[in-house]
């Protein structure tokens, strides 16, 4: 049998298994996209309910996705490039991650403003997008909330998909507000 769960991204929460704790915001703002970004169809309005869990984890496998550590149980985090409390939980998991205590998967989207998606296709098309996302978020900007990698408004029609699809995926989990958490696992 199959578990898994979104974790609620409205006030406090808690990653028990990982002694993880932090605040996430209830509220994220859609942008409109980038000129750049303007020929791929955007729908992002959540459907009327969300896809199955075990339909969202299978389409977590095969969409562009990248890992951050090597170690310890697998956590997807939903994460907009300009999102603070994206910054906020990637600075809470990052200890947790060196220590090999967790594996993070991470499927970038952008809605939150107006660069969010170029800025998630940088850090898709770097070479090593673990690194990429390394550095918007050790640049990020707290007070006007914005991620610190440049925007890539010229990034490959693929890689501007892959953010595209990442977005609409968040919105088929049913949330729509970022960081959005799914632990997966496989019960015995």
């Amino acid at each position: 049998m199959n578990k898994a769960c979104f974790f609620n991204i409205s006030g406090w929460i808690s990653i028990v298994s990982l002694g993880l704790t932090f605040f996430l915001s209830s509220s994220a703002i859609a942008a409109t996209p980038q000129s750049a970004f303007d020929h791929i169809e955007h729908s992002f309005d959540l459907p009327p309910k969300a896809l199955p869990i075990q339909i969202i984890v299978q389409k977590l496998r095969h969409e562009d996705t990248f890992l951050v550590g090597n170690r310890g149980p697998e956590l997807t985090a939903f994460m907009d490039p300009n999102c603070i409390w994206c910054h906020r939980f990637y600075e809470k998991a990052m200890p947790l991650v060196r220590a090999g205590k967790l594996h993070l998967r991470v499927a970038l989207v952008g809605f939150l403003k107006p660069t969010s998606a170029a800025k998630a296709a940088a850090i898709l098309a770097a070479k090593n997008p673990a690194q990429a996302l390394a550095f918007d978020e050790s640049h990020f900007n707290v007070i006007t909330e914005e991620g610190g990698i440049r925007p890539d408004y010229q990034a490959p029609l693929a890689i501007r998909r892959a953010v595209s699809d990442n977005t609409q995926l968040l919105a088929e989990t049913g949330e729509e507000a970022t960081p959005t958490l799914l632990y997966y696992t496989k019960a015995k």
